[in-house]
């Protein structure tokens, strides 16, 4: 939800500055105006990402919506919440990014509104709930579905990792060998190849083996910085929408995994779509 920074007297005649979460400007003035505030000035704030790079795992973040639940069922105030999340967190980034959650809290801004600013750290589906959770009166059960579904997808993620590193070892290691058997072991048999080819003996299968060798021996090094570039042009490539779009497309039509991709896509969406509903956000709001 976008934020507008205002200024306004109060009842007494006292200039006040702040910000106010709204879908729109007369939204905006609304909600001041039943705080009891006379707006001087309303505008939108510019949409700004995160200032703090990197990204905090997905465990790191279970427990701190856990801690956070806890805590807020405790009756302990939000922002003396904050502090002691930011205080005892040991990840860098997590505290920085509570410590600005907290400024920005203690200026006026809602919970939601202030981790949406930070978007690496807190996903969608997070500021989502705990919007709902806000407005609706039910902070502490939103926290921790959050915390919970965060843990339950981790989990899954580690084991579905944990299942494909095996056979992508030995994918690499098979690669890593057969390279090595064509730059290196096949061109000691070039005398014996070279009478087999005088002979009208040596098979078309074999001709391209020795072919592919030479290619590798002789361009090796274009071929390595090549495959570099490539590989540098379709990661940028896969960072916007158009190139995940095609990932994911390319993903779903493979072979045998196909499928397994599919499935999961379709239960991470029912199960998503599920926490949030039941946490009481609109079905547009959470279909978006």
């Amino acid at each position: 939800m976008p934020e507008f920074a205002y200024t306004a007297r109060n009842m007494a005649g006292k200039r006040v500055t702040g910000r106010v979460s709204a879908s729109s400007e007369r939204e905006a003035v609304t909600s001041l105006n039943a705080q009891e505030l006379f707006p001087i000035d309303v505008s939108q704030e510019k949409e700004r990402t995160s200032p703090f790079g990197g990204r905090v795992s997905g465990q790191v973040m279970s427990t701190a919506y856990g801690q956070m639940a806890g805590l807020l069922r405790s009756g302990v105030p939000l922002l003396r919440t904050l502090r002691v999340l930011r205080d005892q967190s040991s990840n860098v980034t997590l505290k920085r990014v509570l410590d600005d959650v907290h400024t920005r809290v203690e200026d006026g801004a809602t919970l939601a509104a202030a981790m949406a600013r930070h978007p690496k750290v807190f996903n969608e589906m997070g500021v989502s709930m705990v919007r709902a959770g806000g407005e609706g009166g039910f902070m502490e059960e939103a926290l921790d579905r959050v915390a919970s579904f965060t843990e339950q997808y981790e989990d899954l993620k580690a084991r579905t990792v944990g299942a494909m590193a095996y056979p992508i070892f030995l994918g690499v290691a098979g690669s890593s060998v057969v390279i090595a058997l064509m730059i290196f072991f096949v061109p000691k048999f070039g005398e014996l190849f070279d009478r087999l080819r005088t002979r009208g003996e040596l098979p078309m299968m074999t001709e391209w083996l020795l072919a592919i060798s030479a290619a590798m021996r002789q361009g090796g090094i274009f071929v390595l910085v090549g495959m570099i570039v490539a590989a540098l042009v379709v990661r940028t490539h896969l960072q916007t929408e158009r190139g995940k779009r095609t990932l994911d497309l390319v993903k779903l039509k493979l072979p045998v995994i196909g499928g397994i991709f599919k499935t999961f896509a379709v239960a991470r969406f029912c199960r998503v779509l599920g926490t949030l509903l039941r946490n009481g956000v609109p079905i547009l709001k959470s279909l978006d």
